[in-house]
């Protein structure tokens, strides 16, 4: 009779801390006739995740989980823990460093305790009669399943095309060891229309990636154009990934909470579409179990944030066809001759692909063929100098299809030249643009939808364009100076369309009445006016502010009364203050709240901004003013010395110094990195205002006086005011 064959056993270890007993007791269990299995691979520095490790985890009787810091903070590790548990394999858990976090989803009673030298034989036996007694670890119900949440869900992929290897590549780096930043960052870089977005929300969907982030997966998405609520965001992260929001009521708490949470978790964060490195920074927190990826065309943001870059590549000659054949509704066996010399013309990039994959859906042999001869024809010249450099295989698949439509239908894809990116167009939007009734508008965005023209948008049941594509229609508009009127507009109304997008032709035709002058401005309102809903208000005098002038956008967020601001040297920041008690940081380019600073007891009276727009001061009626970091929110420290409302503060350009004006009758004089009084000037009556004016610091008072005066402190010459 043939003996049973040995129970394996799968050894779970971190290279860097637990290689020593993960050997040992690979040796003394074999000597004991069990079959035990350790990744090898991983002893000689490697860190990936193998088809290797899932066979001989899924064949173990039982898994032995070694407990260090390394495996607390390996992606690995956790992967296989979670892999094990899941399936309802016997986990036992070994302790193998003395003072390491155990992670909540083991919540082991009873481990072995191996990290006395010592103590090891004795351990080893306890460890026997676990595994003959198959005393498992159990697994928390929460820890079931990785919850997944998209806070802005990425769009709707028509023809998913599996990319196993790219997506295997991208969690090698992802799971990478030997971060040497406090918070893991890592960077997917490449061209637009490569399928960054694609290939990240890919990764949120494997099965070895959620099981290393068992607190949870959150996908954000930045965009150009679209407003973001921080804070909010914040909340949302935190409520995805179960934290109580009780304590998430004011600004400067839901950062603190939001950081404190982080670091406790297992949790990857994912911002799609980053732009600026405004964009990421207010959500990097340290976690030494967390990672946080962001997509973007910028490769350089990446390095301004020390990220570990990973490069978005393009499909392989294989996998080009079998998205073509995917779009076109052709086995990729039965592709035509044409196919491969199509999918060289389209630079083998998915959006290109996916444009004419849907032109050539169900064509004849005959049609392909005209359509490679278009593609080689394609004729960019009369808009070349309006087009990025580097898409032309892109431009040329969209020309071609676009020159496909009828003439009515161009039309109105060239109309859509006016969004702005990111910008979502609801069919209310659509039918005035288009003038069409709202079935119509429907249809006609179907059409673009299925022509991969547009992408379909499901929480405004609109559509919305790439990047590339808005590029495209906005090189066909015949007046660049009007649209760029018209892009203006849109932003000056974008807090009221936002709401409610049945005021859209309101808003345009208000603010473009000065610009009437301009056929195209001209025909644009009277085509949005006729589309409009009825009934509606038009406005017939120019009282809102019109695009072209001083006003840009409105910025809004403050609940209360704005009573100062200040922009720092380069314009691209600006610190509001206000009577809601907080501050708040903008980035002026695109409108967007970046953070806010709230830590004053009463209104906010005024705010000054170094020149490299790093540091800010702030008064308040709280008898105080306080020092910001502007990059972080964090609060620096406070400088108290006034016994009145602080009306008015001012800051010297290299931030050394600030100057504050009191209602207590004076003004004084501050070293900002000391948060120490440096002199005092004592007013008649109330002091109101101050400013650096070249050497001197000037105040105004309630007595109608303007006082001019000099620091004389030889430690302090040459103060470079602002």
């Amino acid at each position: 009779m043939a003996s049973p064959a040995p129970s394996r056993l799968f050894i779970s270890y971190a290279r860097k801390d637990g290689a020593d007993l993960a050997r040992r007791l690979q040796d003394d269990l074999k000597e004991r006739g069990f079959d035990p299995w350790l990744d090898t691979h991983r002893l000689s520095g490697g860190a990936t995740w193998t088809r290797e490790i899932e066979v001989a985890l899924d064949l173990a009787d039982y898994v032995l989980v070694l407990l260090t810091y390394g495996s607390y903070v390996s992606e690995i590790c956790r992967s296989e823990q979670l892999r094990a548990l899941r399936k309802g394999t016997c986990v036992i858990p070994l302790k193998a460093q003395s003072n390491t976090d155990i992670p909540l989803h083991l919540e082991a009673k009873n481990y072995r305790d191996f990290t006395e030298p010592t103590q090891y034989d004795a351990q080893f036996e306890v460890l026997l009669g676990d595994i003959r007694g198959n005393v498992s670890a159990t697994l928390p119900e929460r820890y079931r399943a990785t919850p997944v949440r998209y806070l802005t869900a990425p769009p709707r992929v028509a023809n998913y095309l599996e990319r196993p290897e790219a997506v295997r590549a991208l969690r090698d780096t992802l799971f990478a060891e030997d971060q040497r930043q406090p918070i893991a960052l890592i960077a997917m870089a490449g061209m637009g229309g490569i399928g960054k977005t694609v290939l990240a929300k890919a990764l949120t969907e494997d099965e070895v990636v959620q099981r290393a982030f068992p607190d949870g997966i959150v996908w954000i998405t930045a965009g150009k154009e679209r407003k973001r609520d921080i804070i909010e965001e914040m909340r949302e992260v935190a409520k995805a990934l179960g934290d109580d929001l009780s304590g998430y009521d004011t600004p400067l708490a839901c950062e603190n909470r939001y950081r404190t949470m982080m670091a406790q978790k297992a949790a990857l964060i994912v911002v799609d579409d980053v732009w600026s490195k405004s964009d990421i920074e207010p959500l990097l927190a340290e976690s030494p179990r967390s990672r946080f990826l962001f997509t973007t065309r910028d490769a350089s943001i990446g390095r301004f944030v020390a990220a570990r870059d990973h490069r978005a590549d393009l499909l392989d000659v294989g996998q080009a066809r079998e998205l073509l054949g995917l779009w076109a509704n052709v086995p990729t066996n039965k592709l035509p001759a044409t196919a491969d010399d199509i999918v060289a013309q389209c630079g083998r990039l998915p959006l290109a692909l996916s444009v004419i994959g849907a032109m050539l859906r169900d064509a004849d042999k005959e049609f392909w063929a005209a359509t490679l001869n278009l593609l080689r024809k394609a004729d960019l010249s009369a808009i070349e100098d309006q087009l990025p450099e580097g898409q032309q295989s892109y431009f040329k698949t969209v020309e071609v299809s676009f020159q496909s439509l009828k003439q009515g239908m161009q039309e109105r894809y060239k109309e859509l030249a006016v969004l702005l990116e990111d910008m979502s167009a609801p069919v209310g939007i659509l039918q005035m643009l288009w003038n069409v009734d709202r079935d119509e508008a429907a249809r006609i965005a179907k059409v673009m939808i299925d022509r991969s023209l547009a992408q379909s948008d499901e929480v405004s049941k609109g559509i919305r364009l790439h990047d590339l594509q808005l590029d495209y229609v906005r090189a066909q508009f015949p007046d660049q100076e009007a649209l760029n009127l018209v892009h203006g507009a849109i932003r000056l109304s974008a807090h009221v369309i936002t709401r409610d997008p049945d005021q859209f032709a309101s808003q345009m035709v208000g603010r473009l009445l000065p610009h009437q002058d301009l056929s195209a401005i001209k025909q644009f309102a009277e085509r949005t006016a006729l589309g409009a809903p009825k009934p509606w208000l038009r406005p017939l005098h120019a009282t809102l502010h019109a695009p072209g002038g001083s006003l840009v956008r409105t910025l809004r967020g403050h609940t209360d009364a704005i009573v100062g601001v200040a922009l720092s040297g380069d314009g691209r920041r600006a610190v509001s203050a206000s009577q809601d008690r907080t501050l708040k940081v903008w980035d002026v380019e695109t409108g967007r709240e970046l953070r806010t600073l709230q830590g004053h007891a009463r209104a906010v009276t005024g705010v000054a901004l170094s020149g490299d727009g790093r540091c800010a001061v702030s008064a308040s009626d709280d008898f105080s003013l306080k020092v910001w970091d502007v990059e972080t929110g964090r609060e620096l420290r406070t400088l108290q010395g006034h016994k009145f409302y602080v009306t008015g503060v001012a800051l010297s350009g290299d931030g050394r110094c600030a100057v504050s004006a009191s209602w207590d009758q004076t003004v004084k004089v501050w070293d900002v990195e000391a948060g120490e009084v440096i002199a005092t000037f004592a007013c008649d009556v109330a002091a109101y205002c101050c400013a650096f004016i070249a050497d001197r610091i000037v105040a105004g008072d309630a007595g109608g006086h303007v006082h001019f005066l000099r620091l004389e402190d030889p430690i302090r010459q040459g103060l470079n005011p602002t």
